[in-house]
């Protein structure tokens, strides 16, 4: 009788198995983001996403057995400032098997050579509770699957094996989890010339001889004859008020030089200096302190940032496919040229066409102005900066990815803002003014691609 029950329930309770239902979590909508970014987050467990429109990619954890471990994740995420981050049943699908070589094994906190596993064929992963199987398939029956697998064991892989899993548990590997993607803007690295010895270089008396720089990193107007010929030397790491160094490297940049920007004068009190000092001090790249005045240290932490801040970097590269000059801006500027391409990815799509075409006549006025605005344009300029600054700060407190673009920003802005002061300043315009002149020149350039954010 026992035996009968036992026969008649097991087919049962397999079924119930199956069907047993998997939880994930989703961390949020990101743009241009690949899983790398997240590897904070592997811990916790397998980190995959679901490609949207508009390089969006929604980002999830997963997968888990039960609610409860879904929603200590959860939990565990909004700590780490992923505030969006909410548990999802995995949509229920018929429990059908499949046949499936598993050929890796990792367990948290461990990479994957995705580049390696990519030659053993189309990718899937099973994860479940922070233990991901690394699996290829499907194979129409064990014994195809058996053909292959010594194959896959000859490329390095012989712990490899045969097995049947359910289909619908599995997490297809695409670019997002690999990082395998060719680049959207090639980038043409031109052959470095030859550089001259200094002692020549000293020779070379010619109008035309301009000084250099590494690449994309600004280069001060040449105020004095040597400024081609000798390196500047390492700026002091705490601030003075001072005069900005001018001159650049000695080494030949891989783009063009962009010379004759306006010398920032370190003796100014500038609101967009404290404001570049406070985030490149957020971002340990500045120790001085934060009194507004753009002096060599200020000048030092700038040039590191741009170099090395995590977030930034991205869009120093992309930025130099960009001619701003040949868009119509004007100003073909590297902190110009970096802003732009910030703005350009927080538009999302959604740049005001309208916007950009009222505007676009104006432009050229106002970056050969010098006269002052008058008082209600340049309070409608104020008005914007401070609204838009407002609702991205809102927007970076959503999660972590969302500040580092907006820190990236920052450093964009407010080095394009205090160039664009002296640009005005060396007009004859006072402080203030050239302050107005500059946000309305920035809300002329940046404006449509951040219209959302009003």
């Amino acid at each position: 009788m026992y035996r009968l029950l036992l026969l008649f329930f097991l087919p049962c309770f397999s079924g119930l198995l199956t069907a047993q239902t998997l939880f994930n979590v989703r961390v949020g909508t990101f743009q241009d983001v690949k899983a790398d970014d997240f590897i904070d987050l592997r811990e916790l467990g397998f980190v995959y996403g679901q490609p949207r429109e508009g390089q969006l990619t929604d980002v999830y954890l997963g997968n888990y057995t039960s609610r409860e471990k879904a929603e200590t994740i959860t939990s565990q995420l909004r700590d780490r400032g992923f505030r969006n981050a909410a548990v999802a049943p995995l949509a229920e699908q018929p429990a059908e098997e499949a046949t499936f070589i598993q050929v890796a094994l990792r367990s948290r906190n461990r990479s994957l050579d995705w580049r390696a596993l990519e030659k053993a064929g189309k990718l899937f992963v099973d994860a479940t509770d922070g233990v991901t199987k690394v699996v290829t398939g499907p194979y129409p029956n064990p014994e195809a699957a058996n053909q292959a697998l010594s194959d896959i064991r000859g490329l390095g892989y012989g712990d490899a094996f045969v097995r049947s899993i359910r289909r619908s548990t599995l997490i297809p590997v695409g670019t997002f989890e690999t990082g395998i993607k060719k680049p959207l803007i090639p980038i043409e690295l031109r052959q470095v010339p030859p550089t001259a010895p200094a002692a020549e270089a000293a020779t070379d008396s010619s109008a035309d001889a301009k000084p250099t720089s590494q690449p994309g990193v600004p280069v001060v107007a040449d105020t004095q004859s040597s400024a081609a010929t000798t390196p500047t030397p390492t700026p002091p790491a705490t601030e003075t008020r001072g005069e900005e160094p001018t001159g650049g490297s000695a080494t030949a940049p891989l783009t063009p030089p962009v010379t004759r920007l306006p010398e920032i004068d370190g003796k100014t009190k500038r609101h967009s200096a404290a404001e570049l000092q406070r985030v490149l001090k957020e971002k340990g790249f500045y120790d001085g302190s934060i009194d507004g005045y753009y002096g060599p240290g200020t000048t030092a932490a700038y040039r590191q940032a741009w170099e090395k801040m995590d977030g930034l970097r991205k869009y120093r590269i992309l930025s130099e496919a960009r001619n701003m000059a040949e868009a119509g801006a004007g100003l073909d500027w590297p902190e110009l040229r970096l802003t732009a391409t910030i703005t350009e990815e927080l538009a999302a799509g959604q740049r005001s066409q309208e916007r950009a075409g009222e505007i676009a006549d104006q432009r050229g006025q106002l970056l050969k102005a010098s006269k002052p605005l008058d008082a209600a344009t340049a309070a409608r300029a104020r008005g914007w900066e401070t609204t838009v600054w407002k609702n991205l700060d809102s927007w970076a407190k959503e999660d972590p990815l969302h500040a580092a673009i907006v820190s990236a920003l920052r450093v964009g802005y407010y080095q394009s803002q205090a160039r664009l002061e002296a640009l005005y300043q060396s007009r004859g315009l006072g402080p203030i003014e050239a302050r107005d002149l500059a946000t309305a020149a920035l809300e002329n350039l940046l404006g449509p691609d951040l219209y959302r954010f009003l």
